[in-house]
């Protein structure tokens, strides 16, 4: 079975994507690197092992698109693109292709979104265990996020983080308060700290506020 094009419209949102109308009143939008790979122009006739194929290279173009688009507006995992690629309506294979390609081109690198994203945490005053959930959320491999949080050590004892928040946002804490000790307690659990740390802390400024 043969589609002939009838017509080939330029789209005026996207000046790099074009309409194909078909006689039998199909349309389909392309990519203009799919109108130069198979010689796209009205009158000519699309075998149709020839139009499935021209679909196939024209998603593969669309996906890289998408994807590139995404990652100029903000850092992605490869599960957490993957995931807003299927949201799109690309298939898994589709999208894992793609996938393989930007890690080639190092468009998306775990290892640096990991470091970078929990280093970002880490300063936004957030402890070992909120930062762990929220790679977990991101599809970060446990391996990865154990590597990554020893790295993150490196930067400063999470007692030292703490100390440092209840001397900027607890400034007049009195620890002799139980309910203000509970709230204090409970804001930096939330954060994700571990009990240990935030008694260490508590006591470390008690400690350096007797001096």
């Amino acid at each position: 079975m043969k589609i002939l094009i009838k017509k080939i419209e330029k789209m005026h949102v996207n000046k790099n994507m074009f309409k194909l109308y078909f006689e039998n009143g199909d349309s389909l939008i392309v990519f203009s690197d799919t109108i130069v790979k198979f010689s796209l122009r009205p009158g000519i006739s699309i075998l149709e092992n020839d139009y499935n194929e021209l679909i196939s290279y024209d998603k593969s173009n669309k996906v890289m698109f998408d994807s590139l688009k995404l990652l100029s507006k903000k850092a992605y995992s490869e599960n957490s693109l993957r995931e807003k690629l299927i949201q799109k309506g690309y298939n898994t294979d589709i999208a894992n292709k793609a996938l393989t390609r930007l890690k080639e081109l190092n468009y998306i690198n775990d290892d640096n979104y990991a470091k970078n994203y929990a280093l970002y945490l880490y300063k936004k005053g957030k402890g070992a265990f909120l930062i762990k959930a929220e790679l977990e959320k991101q599809g970060i491999e446990k391996d990865l996020i154990k590597e990554t949080l020893e790295k993150i050590k490196e930067e400063g004892e999470s007692f030292e983080v703490i100390l440092k928040i209840l001397k900027t946002k607890f400034k007049n804490f009195n620890n002799k308060d139980k309910n203000e000790t509970k709230k204090v307690i409970s804001f930096f659990l939330r954060r994700g700290f571990a009990f240990e740390d935030i008694s260490r802390a508590i006591k470390n400024n008690i400690d350096c506020d007797s001096i």
